[in-house]
């Protein structure tokens, strides 16, 4: 074949790559606002089942009551805020094209979601890009959280989602046995192995399925200075400890120039306010959603014991420290700041910009995100690796429905030729 003749060919079938991502790409907008409309009538048809897959949460899960509200409440804003339609113009201008071609999906593939339970509705995102991308879900619900996101799969189901919505279930060996083209966990690495071999073992999937894993386990603030940190103390507090502190969005390291006891008298006081509004479960929100007085649940007995002994040896070592309710901030030296595993307890590392970037690459896949704290996210010097975004830290507990689990675009993902 002549120059001329492989040109023509490459521009025909560019083009008819164009034409055809173009009218999946329509057919992708016409889901998410179908999808949009079916949720926001979930969150306001009182025969969807919501309230009673609330109650249901309240009673039978570790998830404070206000922690359910929240995250419902967020969750309506951002579909209300047209979400899942700016998600498919977002997706076509990811950058990094390459890392999203790994796996060659066709148009409704099976797609088996292993849903996390540290958060209330973690799951949701999953299980709607799956569906806006046009591919055929089937889910392993997290015993942790087994009635919000099932009540929300009925729902759909009912109205008509039925053909892409196959299967839920919490018990693994139920899982229908299918030839599932990937499958997405999101959760903790620790699990990961073993669920993996069980999967096999039942003949649920084979050794060849493609996994998309994500396995971040926490964030980073930055704070730039003292007036930073007054200014908003507010919504950093919230993004330690909102949800326990139990997300990978959720902050374990702040890093300041600025030494933790300049700042103890500010903290402690946005602390104490944060967890008083906390236990009065006194919440209105944007979701309308009406809000029960029924107790918070507190931290388990072995936790409590585990902070008592942290707080004595922190005098001991003569380390700074605040210490409020079951929560402690800790001063550590950026040479040893330590990994954090303890939802509770988050660390202060008195460091530049240089060592924060220094600690975004020694936390590796560990560190889900990045926030700034004030005004001018823009200054702070992007890290080595590209895909973290410097977000605000006003979004780091209520992001859009599209923030990337580990960096990962997750529509961009699943339909790499049709967004």
């Amino acid at each position: 074949m002549d120059k001329s003749a492989r040109s023509k060919s490459h521009q025909s079938g560019s083009n008819e790559a164009y034409e055809l991502g173009k009218d999946w790409s329509k057919q992708a907008k016409e889901r998410a606002f179908l999808l949009q409309e079916h949720l926001i009538k979930w969150f306001d048809d009182e025969q969807s089942g919501m309230q009673e897959a609330i109650q249901q949460s309240i009673s039978g899960t570790d998830f404070t009551s206000e922690d359910i509200y929240f995250q419902l409440s967020a969750i309506k804003s951002r579909l209300e805020a047209g979400d899942l339609v700016h998600w498919i113009h977002q997706s076509r201008h990811v950058k990094d094209n390459q890392r999203y071609k790994e796996f060659r999906l066709t148009e409704q593939s099976n797609i088996l979601c292993i849903h996390a339970g540290n958060l209330p509705l973690v799951g949701l995102q999953d299980a709607l890009a799956v569906l806006i991308a046009g591919h055929c879900y089937t889910g392993k619900i997290s015993r942790k959280d087994p009635f919000l996101l099932p009540s929300i799969l009925g729902w759909l189901a009912r109205q008509g989602w039925g053909a892409q919505i196959h299967h839920w279930t919490i018990e693994s060996v139920k899982l229908p046995a299918k030839n599932y083209q990937m499958v997405l966990f999101a959760g903790s690495e620790s699990s990961l192995a073993n669920l993996q071999k069980t999967l096999v073992r039942v003949g649920k999937i084979d050794e060849q399925t493609p996994w998309l894993n994500r396995l971040a386990s926490f964030s980073i603030a930055y704070c730039p200075s003292k007036e930073a940190v007054l200014e908003q103390s507010s919504e950093l507090i919230e993004a330690l400890i909102r949800h326990g502190g139990k997300g990978c969005r959720s902050v374990g390291v702040v890093v300041s120039p600025i030494g933790l006891n300049e700042l103890r008298i500010p903290l402690e006081h946005a602390m104490k306010k944060a967890l008083e509004q906390t236990n009065s479960l006194e919440q209105t929100n944007s979701a309308n959603l009406t809000n029960p007085e029924i107790p918070s649940q507190g931290t388990n007995r072995s936790e409590s014991t585990s902070l008592t002994y942290k707080k004595a040896y922190n005098i001991a070592v003569d380390r700074v420290f605040i210490g409020v309710g079951d929560w402690l901030i800790e001063e550590h030296p950026f040479e040893y700041v330590p990994l954090p595993t303890n939802s509770l307890v988050v660390y202060w590392v008195k460091a530049n910009q240089e060592a924060l970037m220094s600690l975004a690459e020694r936390f590796g896949s560990a560190l889900q995100s990045i926030y700034y704290v004030g005004i001018n996210a823009s200054d702070v010097k992007k890290p080595y690796k590209h895909t973290f975004d410097i977000e605000s830290i006003d979004s780091a507990q209520r992001p859009p429905l599209y923030w990337k689990p580990d960096g990962i675009d997750i529509l961009r993902y699943l339909c790499p030729f049709i967004i």
